[in-house]
């Protein structure tokens, strides 16, 4: 029980930014107890008070993280909870009540110390500016673009670096596999995934026969992707190229 209540205190040490420097996890608590001691009405209490501190209390309650993955079967997720915190709004309504009569001046001290606590998120290696309106890269829209069809689905085989935008962008097209096989703790298997992904080099001929099960109209490679043989040996014709990627239609699904 010590272990999995450890495992509790990481997991809410890096969602609260403790290992930069924590500071707006500070204003959380500190409001959050400013209101246990002064905060007297009922409903507020209830909203700003009990229900934040009832779900740290079951957060760390190593009894309660063994009944949420066993019912889940997902550990990796036990950290959702922490989304319930409100942290904004205890915060906001625990220093402006801290400030008293001087809310103007307070309003304009806590906006700053927030600011002063927090980091530029822009600043992210995660964060890329949008390249269009979906905030999807632009080759995965343009090569949507050439293949979705007017009415009804097809099968398009894609790399794995354009899953997660294909399905963000067009419900037209289905894929053999999507962000199952992309999460390695999950362990899945597909021979598609397989076939294409790990392969250094791509055995052609039993490449295609795995493609025409599904079958898959289109087929994406990168232009550096090697392959026994070419795909035009076998039915496929180069359909068009947008930016590193090769674009290969099967001539047997249009016939």
């Amino acid at each position: 029980m010590w272990g999995i209540f450890l495992e509790s205190v990481v997991i809410f040490k890096n969602y609260m930014g403790f290992h930069e420097n924590g500071y707006l996890a500070g204003i959380y608590l500190f409001a959050l107890l400013y209101l246990w001691l002064t905060e007297k009405n009922r409903s507020r209490r209830a909203i700003f008070v009990y229900a934040p501190t009832l779900l740290l209390a079951l957060f760390f309650c190593p009894l309660f993280r063994k009944v949420f993955v066993r019912v889940l079967d997902d550990s990796e997720t036990y950290y959702r909870l922490l989304w319930l915190l409100q942290m904004s709004i205890v915060s906001t309504y625990g220093m402006m009540r801290l400030c008293g009569r001087h809310r103007r001046i307070g309003l304009v001290v806590i906006s700053v110390a927030i600011i002063a606590c927090g980091n530029y998120v822009y600043d992210s290696e995660h964060i890329t500016k949008a390249q269009n309106a979906y905030h999807l890269p632009q080759e995965a829209v343009d090569i949507v673009d050439l293949i979705e069809p007017e009415v009804g689905r097809i099968t398009v085989l894609v790399p794995a670096d354009l899953i997660y935008y294909v399905r963000q962008y067009s419900t037209k097209i289905e894929l053999p596999y999507g962000r199952e096989m992309l999460i390695a703790r999950w362990d899945y298997h597909h021979a598609m995934y397989e076939a294409m992904e790990k392969a250094e080099v791509i055995e052609t001929e039993s490449f295609v026969e795995l493609t025409r099960q599904y079958p898959c109209s289109y087929v994406v490679l990168k232009e550096d992707r090697e392959t026994t043989e070419p795909l035009s040996d076998y039915g496929f014709a180069l359909y068009d190229q947008v930016g590193d990627y090769l674009i290969y239609q099967d001539q047997e699904t249009v016939r």
